[in-house]
């Protein structure tokens, strides 16, 4: 299968044009959005500039671009599908790391409303909210277990393709995240809070 590499930036506005036309060019049926950043540490006036840019990626940048997407797939003659890759830091919250996982509740927010309006369109939208992955990203976090607890890059990758495949609205990958997604829909919210903060190492 033929591949073609486009390098754009998802926070500049000619990124966000390049990629949606070549999508348009090469009548693409599947989107799966994963870039984000992240920040970490003690929230403080004084990181304003990195808070921008995590929100730049996240939430400015990631919105223009979706919704450039949902246009041209509603165009298109055929069904399609957009899976944006959130995290449980979304679904609960993340002390010092607090603007990610307010950045990453904004997708997962924004795309159960959007699989509504789309609904009988032909275009199925939904989001993927993995835990800590063995990335460079987790590297940035200072967690104090390291590695331990993070999922396999290419075994998240393999579940995030198959919610893209079967066009699934939300999906949280591995029985651990998904034991502590339902735990923290049980548990009172104060305790979740201080549990979600016990991996990292404080500032």
């Amino acid at each position: 299968m033929p591949c073609e590499i486009i390098v754009a930036d998802q926070r500049e506005i000619e990124g966000r044009e390049k990629i949606a036309a070549k999508v348009a060019e090469l009548q693409v049926t599947a989107a799966l959005l994963v870039a984000g950043m992240t920040s970490v540490g003690s929230f403080d006036a004084g990181r304003a500039d990195t808070y921008a840019e995590v929100i730049e990626t996240n939430i400015l940048g990631f919105t223009d671009l979706l919704a450039r997407l949902i246009a041209i797939f509603r165009e298109q003659p055929f069904e399609s599908s957009v899976i944006a890759v959130s995290s449980l830091a979304g679904e609960t919250s993340v002390p010092f790391q607090a603007v990610y996982g307010a950045s990453k509740a904004y997708v997962s927010t924004l795309m159960r409303a959007l699989s509504v309006e789309l609904a009988g369109t032909g275009v199925s939208v939904g989001s993927f909210a993995p835990g800590g992955i063995d990335t460079d990203m987790a590297a940035l976090s200072d967690l104090k277990w390291g590695r331990l607890g993070l999922m396999d890059v290419d075994r998240c990758a393999a579940h995030a393709v198959h919610v893209l495949v079967y066009r699934q609205s939300f999906a949280i990958p591995g029985m651990g995240n998904q034991l502590t997604y339902l735990a923290s829909r049980v548990l009172p919210r104060s305790l979740v809070n201080r549990i979600a903060a016990l991996p990292y190492r404080r500032p």
